[in-house]
């Protein structure tokens, strides 16, 4: 969902150490003074016009250092039973609120055995002095601290996606998310929030526990009573004049959901935004309401999170190793938080609290100013300290809080709510703020936690991230912001050494295989305080014989535990063959072989021929190449032949172009014996020409099963010289044993072309003897002239079929250029078609790929796609494109080369066959290089195998 109404985000609302009168809250961002430079560049996105809503404060001013309140928090000297002491404290605070002409009573101890006092009225300034210091004047009273009101960061929404959440990626300013998950995604770790509470959201759901409402004030709650097993956010709205006199009219924030998002939104589920950590859990625990929350109920609430008892509350199940304070009071650290703090701390619990908004120091602020708290300041898309950020000695490290004067966009994107008021549909939100900062630190410790386990304690955690923190850029921080820049990856980074005593990592089990042969190996490692298990047998170090399938279990031994996200299984099946053999495809990285437009324009009725052999590591040796063959200011139609350099010319087309026209498509050709690839324009006019390789079969006789022979191109089917396929048929035509192909054959690589259409369509091309699949191998309009290449599977007669699903009759013609052999394929590189073309991606079914925006799709683990698969073959197809441009495909976490795939105009459905590598996490990626969005459909007709 799209919820686009950027407003400015008030700051932690905040009250002082003395007294309380009306809430005032701080602004979100310091005036600015101009001369940001953002070091991150975010990508172009078409968003709506802002929504015509209320700010949450339209004219935010700076909080006065005194705020009203109507509780306080007493400790008594000596604590006898519960009666006892509420009648003491009972006695104490009518004795006090007398001298000020005002009433007092009690109303419940908290869980650091203090007890909590309301006063008939919101005190101001020297009023609440005056009753403190009759409350301390009491014999029987150790200490009295006013019980300050906290607020979490106002909000400004906007849209979602990953590529816009510049703070986990950008490595220069972001935390460097990506590194990290490489050790793991925060499996296993608890987060509580404490905070507004949470919203239902799908984008994560998943990953939100059973918590628990603190607010023990019924109105600031809206639920109807005080302390209750559900912690949903009822929305924090206000109206004016509501949480004192003066004070603004706001909107619901849903702050909670907002930093339980930034945690823990859940990923790779194609939907919305991810978390930091996207794969621990959290704990909502609701301790703010319409008009903030009482440090009581704070520190009640951090009890619970961290194991502790509650009364009236049931106990956690879930004790959690991370607690979230995205919230704040300009005050001293009160007895009653410090206790709170200090019982999680003692816990193994590490607590996370935000810096403050309002550009001054962060001593001023509670309970970022408590001992054993990491106190976190903001910095801004140009590394830089953000100009509200708190600063100074209590600031611990800074991380990415956004800074949205000079685009919106440069705050911190996560998950919302679009309700106003209460609880609406759910939404992405962008938010400045030292609230959105904390955040990340703390997705950061539930990661180092879920990796070293319970052993390594808030102490540690904290020296970790301090130790690996980073200096900021631009201005830095001269006030003062802690060790530095968060940098997860290097965080996560952990060795031996900065372990926690006799914590160990178990050194890898090393496998050798070499094709089946008496080679084959194993290799247990010397491990300090670690054995190494196989079928329940303790094997020493060093070399195994290697066979079949292979597991290797890692314990520890006596006296030591294994870190807990260290790898300590090792698996591996042997293959009988996995080297490429001839014929095998070997990708590279896409590269630009040929662009006349930087030397001569092809002639009509001309060639230009280009090298493949012997460039970007291709052997001076190939048999075949894969390319992307791209027509550009062409000056009249006609069309391209493709084929060895130094043979005959075949009389076959690889791609038909009109005047004008930019038009691409997949080629495979062998390669001459000079190493070279000839093309031919033939035309009644010149034309430039553009190679972008993506890779190469090997040299040599192909014998093995899913290897690829390459044949020069011929000419299998022309329906022109019989009938066109009628509207809604198909038909079939003989590749195995025909035009001297083998008898038997796995799949074929063809280049299909569509003429003289009647109507518009698409054509998908299919082995007999299956059901026809939902895809399509080429789109076509009325009248067109279109090719595509196409890898299809051979059925059991010998025979391809075509489908023409459109209104109209067409011709099609069918070009051959080459063959994988029979068999069940084992070499690496060898070609496995699925049975049928399999449809990955349909952006249709959500939502359209941003201009200058990628998706990605899972290809490993798909459909029958084995893991470690190195490449695939797949139909690309754009549609309901709002620009012109082209999309490139290639494998996902690699630096996206600078070539095309397809390209497209306006409002065109236009496909073309792509081979690509498969990158990190199994993933292809699909850029959208235009001015508009569009969407992707991605048609996989095979893979290759890993080896």
């Amino acid at each position: 969902m799209f919820n686009h109404r950027p407003f400015t985000a008030a700051a932690l609302a905040l009250a002082t150490a003395l007294a309380g009168a009306a809430l005032t809250a701080l602004p979100a961002q310091a005036a600015h003074t101009g001369g940001l430079r953002p070091a991150v560049q975010l990508p172009a996105v078409d968003l709506p016009e802002p929504a015509d809503l209320p700010l949450r404060d339209p004219q935010p001013q700076r909080a006065a250092d005194a705020v009203p309140t109507d509780q306080f928090i007493v400790g008594l000297k000596n604590r006898g039973g519960i009666a006892s002491e509420a009648a003491v404290t009972a006695q104490a605070a009518r004795s006090a609120a007398g001298k000020l002409g005002i009433a007092a009573q009690y109303v419940r101890g908290t869980a650091t055995g203090a007890q909590v006092v309301k006063t008939s009225k919101a005190l101001p300034g020297a009023d609440a002095n005056a009753f403190l210091a009759a409350l301390r004047s009491s014999p029987d009273v150790a200490y009295a601290e006013p019980d300050t009101i906290v607020q979490a960061a106002a909000v400004a929404p906007n849209d979602p996606w990953y590529p816009l959440q510049w703070a986990l990626w950008e490595d220069s300013v972001g935390i460097r998310a990506p590194g990290a998950w490489d050790y793991n995604r925060g499996e296993g770790a608890i987060v509580a929030v404490v905070d507004s509470g949470i919203a239902y959201h799908s984008d994560l759901a998943a990953n939100v526990l059973g918590g628990y409402d603190m607010l023990s004030n019924p109105d600031w709650a809206r639920d109807g009573d005080g302390r209750d097993p559900n912690p949903q956010d009822q929305g924090d709205w206000s109206a004016e004049g509501e949480c004192g006199a003066g004070s603004p009219a706001s909107r619901s924030s849903w702050h909670g959901t907002h930093v339980a998002g930034t945690i823990a939104a859940l990923a790779n589920n194609n939907e919305g935004v991810s978390g930091a950590a996207p794969a621990a859990k959290v704990l909502p625990i609701r301790a703010l309401g319409s008009c903030g929350g009482y440090v009581s109920d704070v520190a009640d609430s951090i009890i619970w999170a961290a194991g502790g008892a509650v009364a009236g509350v049931p106990a956690n199940p879930n004790r959690a190793h991370v607690i979230n304070l995205s919230l704040g009071g300009v005050a001293s650290c009160s007895i009653t938080e410090q206790n709170a703090i200090n019982f999680a701390h003692d816990a193994g619990t590490t607590v996370v609290a935000a810096a403050g908004n309002g550009a001054r120091p962060a001593a001023d602020v509670t309970p970022a100013n408590c001992q054993h708290t990491i106190a976190v300041a903001a910095s801004g898309p140009d590394g830089a300290r953000a100009s509200y950020s708190n600063f100074g000695a209590a600031v611990d490290i800074t991380a990415p809080g956004g800074d949205m004067d000079a685009d919106y966009r440069y705050g911190i994107l996560s998950t919302s709510n679009y309700g106003s008021t209460v609880r609406d549909a759910e939404a992405y939100e962008y938010v400045e703020g030292t609230s959105t900062a904390a955040p990340f630190v703390s997705a950061v410790a539930a990661m180092l936690m879920s990796e070293v386990g319970s052993t390594y304690t808030p102490d540690m955690v904290e020296a970790r991230l301090k130790a690996t923190a980073r200096p900021l850029l631009g201005s830095g921080c001269p006030v003062g912001c802690g060790a530095g820049l968060l940098d997860a990856a290097k965080a996560l980074a952990l060795k031996s050494a900065d372990l926690p005593a006799n914590t160990v990592i178990p050194a890898a089990v090393t496998f050798s295989d070499k094709d089946g042969t008496a080679d084959d190996t194993f290799t247990v490692p010397e491990s300090q305080g670690v054995e190494y298990v196989r079928d329940g047998n303790v094997l020493p170090a060093g070399p195994h014989a290697g066979a079949g399938n292979v597991s290797i279990f890692a314990r520890s031994l006596p006296g030591y535990t294994l870190m807990a996200g260290a790898t300590a299984q090792w698996s591996h099946t042997y293959a009988t063959t996995s080297a490429p053999v001839a014929g095998s495809l070997i990708t590279v990285t896409p590269f630009r072989a040929l662009d006349t437009r930087t030397s001569s324009i092809v002639a009509k009725d001309s060639t230009v021929s280009f090298q493949v052999a012997g460039r970007n590591g291709i052997p001076a040796k190939v048999s075949a190449v894969v390319f992307n063959l791209t027509v550009a200011e062409a000056r009249s139609f006609g069309f391209v032949t493709a084929y060895a350099s130094g043979t005959t010319r075949p009389d076959a087309s690889n791609l038909n172009f009109d005047k004008g026209q930019i038009v691409a498509n997949s080629v495979t050709v062998p390669v001459g014996a000079d190493g070279k690839v000839t093309l031919f324009n033939r035309s009644a006019g010149a034309t430039h020409l553009i190679a972008d390789i993506s890779g190469y079969y090997r040299e040599g006789i192909p014998t093995a099963a899913g290897a690829f022979q390459p044949i020069a191109p011929k000419r299998f089917l022309d329906t022109r010289s019989t009938t066109a396929v009628a509207p809604d048929t198909a038909r079939a035509f003989q590749v195995a044993g025909a035009n001297g192909l083998p008898a038997t054959v796995s799949a074929v690589v063809l280049n299909l072309t569509v003429a003289e259409a009647k109507s518009n369509g698409f054509v998908t091309a299919y082995p007999t003897g299956v059901n026809r699949p939902d895809a399509s191998n080429i789109n076509f309009a009325a009248g067109q002239i279109i090719p595509n290449s196409v890898t299809v599977p051979v059925g059991p007669d010998g025979k391809v079929m075509l489908y023409n699903r459109s209104y109209g009759a067409t011709h099609l013609i069918a070009d051959v250029s080459g063959y994988y052999l029979s068999g069940t394929p084992t070499a690496g590189g060898t070609f496995q078609p699925l049975p049928a073309p399999t449809r990955f991606l349909d952006t249709r079914s959500g939502y359209p790929v941003s201009p200058d925006q990628a998706t990605s799709f899972q290809a490993a683990r798909e459909h029958g796609v084995p893991e470690g698969a190195p490449a695939m073959v797949l139909n690309l197809t754009v549609a309901q494109a709002t620009s012109n441009g082209f999309a490139t495909a290639y494998p996902m976490a690699a630096t996206r080369p600078d070539i095309s795939s397809v390209n497209f105009d306006k409002g065109q459905i236009v496909a073309n066959s792509v081979t690509t590598p498969i990158g990190q996490f199994g993933r292809i990626a699909l850029f959208n290089r235009s001015a508009g969005s569009t969407h992707l459909i991605a048609d996989v007709s095979g893979y290759f195998l890993p080896g």
